[in-house]
């Protein structure tokens, strides 16, 4: 999903509403995050972990994308 993309469907609810993500094994908590960080993609293959992994900013990188947690 693209900023564009999420700033549309956000564009759906009032903008009171609480923002929410996943907790580690259940439940939900708020969402207090939102930035901007440097992505490799595609690097992890194990079903435990997201596809893709931050990287420092000195590392190489294949793109920017903004992190909601």
């Amino acid at each position: 999903m693209k900023v564009k993309q999420l700033i549309e469907k956000l564009q759906e609810y009032d903008p009171e509403t609480m923002v929410v993500v996943n907790g580690y094994e259940g439940g939900v908590n708020a969402c207090s995050v939102c930035r901007e960080e440097s992505i490799k993609l595609g690097v992890n293959s194990e079903w435990y972990y997201g596809n893709h992994e931050i990287v420092e900013e000195e590392e190489e990188s294949d793109c920017k994308a903004i992190l909601i947690g």
